[in-house]
């Protein structure tokens, strides 16, 4: 936790030190320069228990009354200059990008509803309802697609340990919304840090949940491994989402046995 400066436009008691000592002067900058600020977020593992300051970004949301092209001139420029402090590139809304969002990929709109601390302004996420069936729906699709992805990957891989291992770091990113989706969508509360999330996907699949955990640790510590253990755990990842593929069917009425 921190303390804001005096007078500070900025609530920063939900983040931690290292975090709120770096997003304020960005923040500050970004409210000197624009009078259509309408809410400003922290959002990702810059607000969980899975960040590492020597690893982790700090990603970021901005909320505008309407996107033109001079803010994002005046942000390339901004970010440049905060890139020592690893605040990546902000994520851009305005209110009717969220409304289409919520139509288009509620997955993603989950997730940073369910990973955010609002700093500035009106915290529009909070008032948003995401219906559950749109969500498992996203779940469904995303998660044979990214089945498909790593069929076509492991024959171009043609057997070699790195592109092998870089199939599965790709996998795996963006798993972790999928896997919140899916237990939203059964009605639970999603755990927001990784190792909490995978222990409740076990509860659900079994030892199948395993691979995951294991291709997420893999990628955060990159660990090395001879080819044969790399396919080894490419084949448990490939059959543990197909395990959470028949998972996601089985909740859906309307599939066929």
């Amino acid at each position: 936790m921190t303390a804001e400066k005096p007078n500070s436009p900025l609530n920063l008691s939900g983040l931690r030190l290292y975090v709120a000592d770096r997003v304020q002067p960005f923040f500050e900058q970004v409210l000197a320069e624009r009078a259509d600020i309408l809410a400003l977020h922290v959002i990702g593992s810059a607000v969980t228990g899975d960040f590492d300051p020597d690893r982790s970004d700090i990603n970021t949301m901005i909320v505008l009354k309407r996107m033109d092209l001079d803010v994002l001139d005046f942000l390339g420029s901004l970010c440049r200059e905060f890139d020592d402090s690893r605040i990546r590139s902000p994520m851009l809304m305005t209110p009717k990008y969220i409304e289409r969002w919520q139509q288009l990929s509620p997955v993603e709109l989950l997730e940073v509803k369910l990973i955010n601390v609002p700093v500035f302004g009106v915290d529009l996420l909070s008032q948003i309802e995401i219906g559950r069936d749109v969500v498992r729906e996203q779940c469904k699709w995303d998660l044979r697609r990214r089945l498909i992805d790593l069929s076509w990957g492991y024959v171009r891989a043609g057997g070699r340990k790195r592109e092998l291992t870089e199939l599965l770091h790709q996998s795996v990113a963006g798993l972790a919304p999928l896997i919140r989706g899916l237990l939203y969508s059964r009605g639970e509360e999603p755990p927001t840090t990784a190792m909490p999330l995978f222990d409740a996907l076990g509860s659900l699949i079994g030892g199948p949940a395993l691979s995951f955990k294991e291709v997420f640790w893999m990628k955060l510590r990159d660990t090395k491994m001879p080819v044969a253990r790399v396919r080894a755990t490419l084949k448990d990842y490939y059959r543990a989402i197909e395990t959470l593929i028949d998972v996601v069917d089985r909740m859906d009425p309307t599939e066929e046995p």
